[in-house]
């Protein structure tokens, strides 16, 4: 795995991104290519030994608060389930704690109660990937933000948490205000100054003040945002 050069984020961009999300979950190309210049974002390629872009991770770095988001992790179609996204997760992770040094790894996901498989992949199947990692979810009522004035928020998403520095070791906890400083910052990066009647946003945040902190979750153990109950998946 290696870092992607200025010269090659655009067939990036085009050959791994585009055919594996949807345009309200995808940066734009510009901005995309922008921020990696400016250092707030990092790219990891997986090359074939003839130098073929096979996929990719994008991570996202916030710097108020102190988390790295991994915002893209794709492989191009028709060479998934050989292992490359595996490799590329374990690369990130290796990758942005060092570099970064960050409180908290994360990254979100399609919540397969509320999407289903597309021509861009199977939320199920995804999911599958991530929970071979082992990774954990938080109970939150989770959307992305829009990205950009034109894009969309996108409802029914999940939040997981894969690393950083203050993960407890016992207590299958993470500090709530760890988080809502994150998505305090996240949506003000994409979005802008919240809306005082941004209801969707405030509920989102009153969630991570949950008294003693934010446990770690199984995606089974997922309460379904409709009647805060643990929901099928």
């Amino acid at each position: 795995m290696a870092s992607i050069d200025d010269s090659g984020l655009t067939d990036f961009y085009e050959r791994v991104l585009v055919p594996n999300f949807p345009a309200d979950e995808l940066e734009a190309e510009a901005n995309f290519i922008a921020s990696v210049r400016s250092g707030g974002t990092h790219v990891l390629a997986a090359r074939t030994p003839a130098g073929d872009i096979l996929g990719g991770a994008v991570g996202d770095w916030f710097g108020g608060s102190q988390v790295a988001l991994l915002s893209y992790l794709a492989v191009r179609p028709g060479v998934r389930s050989g292992g490359i996204g595996t490799q590329l997760m374990a690369a990130a992770t290796d990758a942005w704690t060092a570099r970064w040094n960050p409180r908290l790894l994360v990254a979100e996901i399609e919540d397969p109660r509320y999407h289903h498989a597309t021509a861009y992949g199977d939320p199920r199947a995804r999911l599958r990937f991530y929970e071979r990692l082992d990774v954990r979810f938080l109970p939150i009522p989770y959307f992305q933000p829009a990205l950009g004035k034109s894009g969309r928020r996108v409802p029914g998403l999940m939040l997981m948490v894969f690393g950083g520095t203050v993960l407890p070791r016992r207590e299958g906890m993470v500090n709530g205000a760890h988080v809502e400083e994150f998505l305090t910052e996240y949506f003000e990066v994409c979005e802008g100054p919240p809306a005082t009647d941004d209801l969707q946003l405030k509920r989102l945040l009153e969630a991570c003040r949950a008294p003693g902190g934010l446990p770690l979750l199984s995606a089974a153990e997922l309460p379904d945002p409709r009647n805060n109950e643990p929901g099928s998946l």
